[in-house]
């Protein structure tokens, strides 16, 4: 009877701070956005292939690159002229003109960041992975581009995806690509010469039905939360836990203007296995708590105002 008891007991612990538990604004959060390429011969994939003539055998993506900005900046966007950046990109899979836009960009304070990373492994069918992309609530937008590689001036690219919901973060993003012609070289291959867009370069376009591409996607961008990492001045009564679940080294984040006090930790018994002071009331502290077995735990974190919040802490 006793073990029932502690069963039970340990249950409604659990699920009081569970339910409990409320969503709030936060204003710095980190991503992993991964592109995987479906590029392939209609004829040798029926299903997914997106190619209506042979795929080239040294068929390749240029890096996966971009920024994160604010709406006073548009990196590509379709129906618009390409810039000498996504020109560079589109018909080269050079960055190094874009990078220098988005610099300037990132000091007339429109964008965060230059971001960046190869696609593994050298073919066709591929994938790039930008792993923990720390995205500021300033510059909630992402805009990615790549080349698609031997091609004129074709490539994939995502424009000013927002990451935001209202005060949140969006969990996750999934977008099916489509192949993007730069409107700077009017080449129908993939091996075509060179042959620019005269007498003017065109707005950027789909091509769906177009070139040697028939209307399936040729990719899908996924875009998911990791984790928040920050939250606004604002909440001032609120606390962060992360990461979630840990190897035992944690960090609380609280404002600056009502820091945490101090910390307990349970097991789901309800029993108090470590207690975290903050001495100097710091707006973020780290614990170690490798000590403790892999498990469910419940923090209890109570502010400097009194004011308390607790999470549920995975141990693995």
């Amino acid at each position: 009877m006793k073990k029932i008891t502690l069963t039970l007991k340990s249950l409604i612990f659990l699920a009081l701070v569970l339910f409990g538990t409320l969503a709030f604004a936060q204003s710095t959060a980190s991503y992993n956005i991964t592109f995987t390429s479906d590029w392939e011969n209609e004829i040798i994939d029926p299903i997914k292939g997106n190619s209506t003539i042979a795929i080239p055998g040294n068929a390749h993506w240029s890096n996966l690159v971009g920024t994160t900005h604010n709406s006073n900046y548009t990196m590509v966007e379709m129906g618009t002229l390409a810039s000498t950046g996504i020109k560079d990109v589109a018909e080269l899979g050079n960055n190094d003109a874009l990078m220098t836009e988005v610099n300037t960009q990132i000091t007339n304070e429109n964008a965060d960041q230059w971001l960046q990373q190869s696609f593994s492994p050298f073919a066709a069918i591929s994938s790039a992975t930008l792993s923990n992309v720390v995205v500021n609530s300033d510059y909630p937008l992402l805009s990615l581009v790549a080349m698609i590689a031997p091609s004129p001036d074709w490539m994939i690219a995502i424009n000013s995806i927002n990451l935001r919901d209202g005060n949140t973060w969006k969990n996750e993003i999934i977008l099916q690509l489509f192949p993007y012609d730069a409107g700077t070289d009017s080449g129908t291959t993939y091996t075509a010469a060179n042959q620019v867009t005269v007498p003017n370069f065109e707005p950027i376009s789909v091509l769906i039905n177009e070139g040697p591409f028939n209307a399936k996607p040729i990719g899908t961008m996924t875009i998911s939360l990791n984790q928040v990492l920050s939250i606004d001045e604002h909440n001032a009564n609120q606390a962060l836990l992360y990461p979630n679940p840990s190897n035992g080294i944690i960090t609380i984040n609280t404002s600056s203007a009502n820091s945490l006090k101090q910390a307990f930790v349970y097991d789901v018994l309800g029993k108090e296995v470590a207690r975290i002071e903050n001495k100097n009331s710091k707006n973020q502290i780290n614990y170690n708590l490798t000590s403790l077995n892999k498990g469910i735990y419940l923090v209890r974190m109570v502010l400097q105002d009194g004011s308390q919040s607790t999470k549920k802490l995975v141990i693995n």
